[in-house]
């Protein structure tokens, strides 16, 4: 039976997931929406602004998992990183007719085409997370969520590592832009 809804939140889903992943971007929706790319900070933001209009609630989830995804794994560009993690931003949505679910709207299709995680949500199941669905996850509060992320990362890198994560990130980010052609 159709709900208006639903067919709107997953629309906003699949608007946001098809804006090209590209780190570093600023955290927010504005700039996902100005630039029309986003980390998986902005792109979250935007989903979850997207999902307030059309009155469906929805939760930052923070989730850990490997930095270089699994596809990429024996990429020697991205080989300083291969062991570290990645804290990561999706969204846990609130939806009335299938209770919580687990968007991740990150990779953008030309990225999943290639391999990495991810899919068009079809208002109903979790999907897959960008970092896999292997590592652990917290539910935040919006109004705390950067500075809880920071403080996971705190915890989670030692020294130095920090530094290493934002190079590979880029680097990744590189590779990635590369695929889209």
């Amino acid at each position: 039976m159709p709900d208006p809804v639903r067919d709107a939140a997953v629309a906003a889903a699949a608007a946001v997931r098809r804006l090209p992943y590209a780190w570093p971007a600023p955290p927010d929706a504005d700039a996902a929406e100005r630039d029309g790319v986003g980390s998986c900070a902005s792109k979250h933001a935007l989903l979850a602004r997207r999902l307030d209009a059309v009155g469906v609630p929805s939760l930052p989830l923070l989730a850990v998992g490997p930095l270089v995804p699994a596809v990429l794994a024996g990429d020697p560009d991205l080989a300083e990183g291969a062991d570290l993690v990645e804290v990561h931003e999706c969204l846990t949505v609130l939806t009335p007719w299938a209770g919580p679910v687990r968007v991740d709207v990150t990779w953008d299709p030309p990225l999943v085409a290639r391999g990495l995680p991810g899919g068009p949500w079809d208002g109903w199941s979790d999907t897959p997370l960008a970092v896999g669905d292997a590592g652990p996850g917290w539910a935040v509060p919006r109004d705390g969520l950067r500075a809880a992320k920071e403080g996971l990362r705190r915890r989670l890198y030692g020294p130095g590592e920090r530094d290493v994560r934002d190079r590979v990130l880029a680097a990744l980010s590189r590779r990635l832009a590369a695929w889209r052609g």
